[in-house]
């Protein structure tokens, strides 16, 4: 992992003040520095700089870390719902199983952007470049 001192390009990210309200704009999908500007140019494209700041965010890589919280988010939701209708319906598994996977997709298609907002979020706090 590259300091962000030996890359002029990255930006130092400012040591006062509480994390959590940069980690929430990352949540957001804005700029964690200016909570401006937006994060992505398109589902999970990184902006090159913020339209705000000018922060550079192209070379920040969240990498694998936001797919697999995505995927224990909706895992641990899935299993709340199938729990639900295990017990209180008479439904068919091939029935509940498909409904089950189509929710899952959906959780996972919708919290994956939000978590690589706070991953980049967090890499950017920590002044790494990368994961």
């Amino acid at each position: 992992m590259e300091k962000n001192s030996t890359n002029s390009n990255f930006g130092k990210a400012p040591q006062n003040g509480s994390i959590w309200p940069r980690l929430w704009r990352g949540i957001k999908l804005r700029c964690p520095k200016c909570a401006q500007g937006k994060l992505f140019r398109s589902y999970l494209k990184p902006v090159e700089h913020c339209s705000n700041c000018t922060q550079h965010w192209g070379n920040v890589r969240a990498d694998l870390a936001p797919a697999w919280a995505a995927m224990t988010i909706a895992a641990h939701v899935t299993v709340l719902i199938w729990h639900f209708f295990f017990w209180q319906t008479d439904m068919p598994n091939w029935q509940l199983t498909s409904i089950l996977c189509v929710i899952a997709t959906a959780i996972c298609l919708i919290a994956l952007p939000p978590m690589k907002g706070l991953f980049m979020a967090i890499i950017w706090a920590k002044g790494t470049t990368d994961s």
